[in-house]
């Protein structure tokens, strides 16, 4: 029995954006270690990427056909990591509303996930509580 048969698209969705939190986290924290920093310009994550990298991924779905063909690398998740763009000077303001949206996010994500798990606790324990 396969992981996708057990975890299906909706945890690697949740994997997937708790990753792109994360990779948002750490540029707000780089971003608000160098507010003082002369000629440093905020960085964030690129939103254009992020859709051209999406688009691109949903055109390309390789599958298996036979028993026999070889498994494409990285077919089991997306493992994506997302451009990175300068903004311009770092806002204090801006980076605590990114950072506060983000943990928001986190939670949520989080949330969703253990929900996720609890459902299935409850269809292997055959609803049995």
């Amino acid at each position: 029995m396969g992981n996708s048969v057990v975890f299906d698209r909706t945890v690697s969705q949740i994997q997937d954006r708790l990753n792109l939190i994360s990779q948002s986290h750490k540029l707000v924290s780089h971003n608000l270690a160098n507010t003082n920093t002369p000629g440093y310009l905020a960085k964030d994550i690129s939103f254009k990427g992020l859709l051209r990298e999406s688009l691109g991924e949903a055109k390309l779905q390789l599958a298996k056909s036979n028993l026999h063909h070889i498994a494409p690398e990285g077919s089991s998740s997306s493992g994506f990591s997302a451009e990175v763009e300068e903004k311009g000077p770092v806002s204090l303001e801006q980076e605590m509303m990114k950072l506060a949206r983000n943990s928001i996010e986190f939670q949520y994500m989080v949330t969703m996930l253990n929900k996720k798990f609890a459902n299935l606790k409850h269809v292997i324990s055959e609803g049995v509580s």
